[in-house]
């Protein structure tokens, strides 16, 4: 049973040291000859690994010579980390000044080209004082004046394109607007030209295949003069499907409600066989056969017939 109140503690009983082993009578040990073994063994064992880690070394070396070369691989390392920050710093560059750099040589050779010109006009006055006399000129002078005659084309064509395209000496504002749109880069300016490019490049290879393969080449014509005056043959009679489909349309429909119908309404648009007839023209163009191109040319005069009559009746 615990009691509560102030425990005293029991002194603790300090422990004795162990006494030391007694000393051999004149100094001898009996485990002398043991210990000298065990050294010998101690140390043949740690000469056969040294033998063992030599030989690793110089295997290791012979595979590769900079495997134990720990100062260059940390030299590459930061090399590698610090290379990015040079380049970085190498290559960049102020964003504006090379700007001002550029407007500042184009005004020293503008006032070398007043000064050239002020040096001239007072050599003119004394001409006749020295006109027996021989003139030489040095090859960088002559480089010089060149480079001066270059920039003042440059300045002259600018002037030119500046006035060319001065909004303030233009009258109709809004079709040049829309005529500079086609040059504009942001709407698409150069699309134009890449489906251009593309579509070179394409009947450039399909020209090759049909080189190539003569008989794919003929079979995709006949196709193509097929489906040709099957276009011209629907395309003939568009003004009697209309009528048609007029009538039904009046027989269903209240009488009351319908209204005479004047035919030159009913008429195709003269572009769908205009293009037609280009469309039947470079079919008969590229037909090989003489009976194709026979059937193609009957075609054509009978969608010029069809296309004449319409422009007629449209004119009267």
């Amino acid at each position: 049973m615990s009691k509560y109140g102030l425990n005293l503690r029991p002194p603790k009983q300090k422990k004795q040291p162990p006494r030391p082993p007694l000393a051999t009578a004149f100094g001898f040990n009996d485990d002398d000859e043991n210990d000298v073994e065990r050294e010998i063994a101690l140390q043949a064992s740690k000469n056969k690994t040294l033998k063992e880690v030599e030989e690793q070394q110089k295997k290791a070396l012979e595979e590769d010579p900079t495997v134990f070369d720990y100062d260059g691989v940390y030299d590459k390392m930061k090399e590698k980390v610090s290379r990015p920050q040079v380049q970085d710093r190498e290559e960049r560059k102020p964003k504006y000044i090379q700007n001002l750099i550029k407007k500042a040589k184009e005004r020293e050779q503008y006032r070398d080209i007043v000064y050239e010109r002020k040096i001239a006009k007072e050599r003119s006055k004394d001409d006749h004082l020295y006109a027996d006399k021989d003139k030489f000129i040095t090859e960088a002078y002559r480089k010089k004046l060149a480079e001066q005659e270059r920039q003042m084309e440059l300045e002259r064509l600018r002037e030119l394109q500046e006035e060319r395209d001065d909004v303030t000496k233009k009258k109709d504002f809004l079709l040049d607007f829309y005529s500079n749109l086609d040059k504009n880069v942001a709407y698409g300016a150069q699309d134009a030209q890449r489906r251009k490019h593309d579509d070179r490049a394409e009947q450039r290879s399909q020209e090759t295949h049909e080189s190539v393969n003569p008989d794919a080449s003929k079979h995709r014509h006949d196709d193509a003069s097929g489906e040709v005056q099957h276009s011209l043959d629907n395309s003939g009679s568009p003004g009697k499907s209309s009528k048609e489909n007029i009538g039904d349309q009046g027989e269903t429909s209240d009488p009351s409600n319908t209204k005479s119908i004047d035919p030159l309404d009913m008429k195709p648009n003269p572009k769908t066989s205009v293009e037609a007839k280009s469309s039947a023209e470079q079919s008969a163009a590229s037909a090989p056969k003489p009976d194709h191109h026979k059937r193609s040319q009957d075609a054509l005069a009978a969608a010029k017939e069809r296309f004449l009559a319409r422009k007629k009746a449209k004119e009267q």
